[in-house]
């Protein structure tokens, strides 16, 4: 599980579904710079984790909607509360600053 939920795009797509934007093409507009295949692997592997439930529409055209489960939803609560935690207990400039590359020579 500690796998699944430190990847990226995770949080936020956990998050999103949580707030009823259940449809792909929807996360995909909430998530700039998202491709289609990784999204679908983010989402399958929620699926397969029971943090998200995938429920396709027999009709024409498909229709696939995801909804957070009970474990996920318990989950994006946790992740709010470090999220806070991180907050009150992190300088800002410590959490604004971005991620260094390690450079290939090292």
């Amino acid at each position: 599980m500690l796998k699944i939920i430190g990847k990226r795009w995770v949080s936020e797509i956990l998050v999103l579904i949580g707030q009823d934007i259940s449809r792909f093409s929807q996360l995909k507009e909430c998530l700039n710079g998202i491709s289609d295949n990784v999204l679908s692997s983010v989402l399958n592997e929620l699926v397969k984790s029971e943090l998200v439930k995938k429920e396709i529409f027999q009709q024409v055209p498909l229709k696939v909607e995801y909804h957070i489960t009970k474990s996920g939803s318990d989950l994006t609560k946790v992740m709010h509360e470090l999220c806070n935690w991180g907050k009150q207990h992190i300088p800002y400039e410590v959490r604004i600053q971005p991620a260094k590359k390690k450079s290939i020579n090292t």
